[in-house]
């Protein structure tokens, strides 16, 4: 919203009031519910039993904060008209705040009553239920998307309007709807079986969804495993309750982000590049072998191209329309990103990047750049403020991963360095091997690890045509924002990681992949109908039409069935949760698997998770045994004596202590490409089973 200039203030307020009655109204509902939930949130802090009331962090200026926060909200609602011709300072306080535009007072009082929830969550000692601050937080929100919600023209909403727009666009809508029905279908089919195994990072992010579920994780504005929020927990807690605690439901939460990418990744190619460029995209997406697999895999990467089409929906519309429900919008989804995916951090930049060289391409456009940046600000503070408060003070978990995996914060380019070669040569090495990722270079994660590049070799081409037209049109907005993304998310997620290409780090490109080899497919077509101008669409569908048949034959027909994803641990835990499933739930399970992998207590995820409530050991080279958490051997069970090939030889002396058991021995499946830790047998593991009641120990566990 343009700003009013400063001579014309004073004479604007009182007739914008006049005109406008209902504006005070939402200015009075809207700032005395955030000032409410503001204040019931200290009250809450203050209430909790756990201790005495300075107990919470800077609870004076808080309170005074409110306090002064209710005052100004009252201020602001009072009736222009009866300040005017007053002299007294009060009066003209209350005609300058009735000149700032209303959406200015709602996510200030949003971003005080989000900080007072932020404080509250992260006192000392902790509240004894996070609920009512959740929903505190949600009504803040709310409120945002409520006013969001005023600024819709609500006569374009009406039956008789929708109806003459859905006929005039109905065949892009069943267009859209196909497409998004496909793509349901590629992601969910078979769900609990493709990909195969059950990957221990699926595993490790479902106990801690579970540990909701059991009231151990409680707070919803923190980061906890891998620096993952834990309101992601929350969510697949939902799915768990629902769906029951299983691969299905564990896998569902990330196919429905995947298939809602779809219609929302139509919108934002739509409204840049129309319609025909928009089809090809989305239709590629749809069957994309990369997104299909993530969108399959228990993780929360999915939701990076998500996070990325949704902000930048609206943060295209800011850039071209300037209208402030727009850069609220962008301030929200990016906010709201911080709770789904560590990687939504790159975005801001992205969308700084826009802005900035819209800003130079057309300088009219800081009037409204500079006002919409601001409040951009204040509704990404609003959604965010309670994780981020969370991470200003525990900097490990806000810089989890990246300490990890980033070349610099795990001083892995030291090493480097160390080891004879210059800076400039890693990084031209991690630049080569980053951007070769998108043609020659296989994806080096267990996750995915396919025997194709990330853009297969046929999509290669008409992906980098439309990398070259997009470098040659680079003075073109469009283009800039889409070698922006790639750019961005293959230098921070690729070149400054290590062991790039790593495909769960660089998902947050497959928006700008989709729309390069839109754009190549229709240079190609346009080329053609140059030779017959009716060929353009024909070949267009045609090309798309090749490229989803590669892609969907290549992932369904050859990627799942030969084994190129995990490593050979998650492989051997998959084979042990099937095995020990055919077993007596009371079986005893004694595992001889250290060093290499474990089974009791937190474990391997892929074994621990399946077989949480089954009595585990693990028997440690050192002779000893242990189980966590510790079961009772008093009495008589089944027991089952699980060893890997370099514990084999240890398994004799039990037999001969325990006769009357039956010998196994598992095989590794068919498919051992690029498995990590390969041994020279193909045994997985071997296996003595006496399953009648017994006392049968481990010898060390006897004595």
């Amino acid at each position: 919203m343009p700003a009013t200039p400063a001579s014309e203030a004073h004479s604007a307020v009182p007739s914008l009031i006049e005109s406008r009655p209902a504006l005070n109204a939402v200015r009075l509902v809207l700032l005395a519910a955030l000032s409410i939930v503001a204040t019931a949130s200290l009250w809450y802090g203050f209430a909790q039993g756990n201790g005495p009331l300075p107990t919470l962090p800077d609870g004076s200026p808080l309170l005074w904060l409110v306090v002064t926060l209710m005052l100004a909200s009252a201020a602001a609602v009072l009736p222009a008209r009866r300040a005017a011709g007053r002299q007294a300072w009060w009066a003209k306080t209350i005609r300058l705040t009735n000149a700032v535009p209303v959406v200015w007072h709602l996510l200030a009082t949003a971003c005080i009553a989000s900080f007072v929830i932020a404080q509250v969550a992260n006192s000392e000692p902790a509240p004894d239920n996070y609920w009512p601050l959740f929903g505190a937080w949600v009504a803040v929100v709310a409120s945002i998307a409520v006013w969001a919600a005023s600024r819709v023209n609500w006569t374009a909403l009406r039956l008789a309007t929708l109806k003459e727009w859905a006929s005039s666009h109905r065949w892009e809508l069943l267009a859209v709807a196909g497409m998004t029905a496909a793509a349901a279908a590629l992601r969910v089919t078979n769900l609990s079986t493709i990909p195969l195994p059950f990957e221990q990072d699926e595993a490790a992010l479902a106990h801690e969804s579970v540990h909701v579920l059991e009231g151990q994780i409680t707070n919803m504005f923190i980061s906890g495993l891998q620096g993952h929020a834990t309101m992601q927990f929350f969510a697949e807690a939902l799915y768990l309750k629902v769906f029951g605690i299983n691969v299905f439901a564990i896998r569902l939460i990330t196919a429905v982000v995947g298939v809602i990418t779809i219609p929302v990744f139509y919108m934002l190619l739509r409204q840049m590049f129309g319609r025909m460029l928009a089809l090809l995209g989305t239709a590629f997406l749809t069957g994309y072998a990369l997104h299909v697999h993530y969108s399959r895999v228990g993780m929360e990467n999915i939701a990076d191209p998500f996070i990325m089409v949704a902000a930048l929906y609206f943060a295209w519309r800011a850039s071209r329309e300037g209208k402030t429900v727009d850069f609220v919008l962008t301030g929200l989804v990016l906010g709201l990103g911080l709770y789904l995916s560590p990687a939504a951090r790159v975005i801001p930049i992205i969308v700084a990047a826009l802005f900035g060289y819209t800003f130079l391409r057309r300088p009219r456009f800081l009037r409204q750049v500079l006002p919409g940046t601001g409040v951009m600000a204040l509704a990404y503070g609003a959604a965010g403020l309670p994780l981020a408060v969370f991470w200003l003070t525990h900097n490990s978990f806000f810089m989890d991963r990246t300490n990890v995996v980033g070349i610099y914060q795990s001083h892995w380019i030291d090493l480097q360095q160390a080891a004879g070669r210059s800076t400039l040569d890693i990084l031209w090495d991690q630049a080569v091997h980053a951007f070769g990722g998108f043609g020659w270079y296989t994806d080096v994660s267990i996750f995915y690890r396919g025997p194709v590049p990330l853009v297969d070799h046929l999509t290669l081409v008409p992906f980098l045509l439309g990398i070259g037209y997009a470098v040659y049109k680079v003075f073109d907005e469009r283009y800039f924002l889409l070698l922006a993304i790639f750019g961005a998310v293959v230098v921070t997620g690729g070149i400054l990681t290590v062991e790039p290409p790593t495909s769960q780090r660089l998902l947050g490109t497959i928006p700008a992949v989709a729309a390069f080899t839109a754009i190549g497919v229709k240079v190609i077509a346009d080329q053609a109908s140059r030779l017959r101008p009716s060929a353009s669409p024909l070949v267009a569908g045609v090309a798309i039409a090749a490229l989803l048949t590669v892609n969907v034959n290549y992932y369904f027909f050859q990627y799942t069935h030969a084994g190129y994803s995990s490593d050979l641990n998650n492989r051997v835990a998959a084979q042990v949760v099937d095995y020990v499933r055919t077993l007596p739930e009371d079986t005893r399970l004694f595992w001889y698997g250290d060093p290499r992998m474990y089974l009791s207590g937190g474990g391997h995820p892929a074994m621990t998770f399946f077989l949480r409530d089954r009595p585990r050991f693990d028997v440690l080279r050192d002779g000893s045994v242990r189980s966590n958490p510790e079961v009772d051997v008093s009495d008589e069970a089944p027991a089952v004596f699980m060893f890997l090939p370099h514990r084999e030889s240890e398994m004799q002396a039990l037999i001969d202590s325990c006769p009357g058991g039956e010998f196994r021995t598992f095989i590794m499946p068919a498919g051992r490409h690029g498995l990590q830790g390969v041994q020279n047998a193909d045994i997985s593991f071997v296996a003595y089973e006496v399953l009648a009641p017994n006392h049968c120990l481990p010898l060390t566990a006897r004595q």
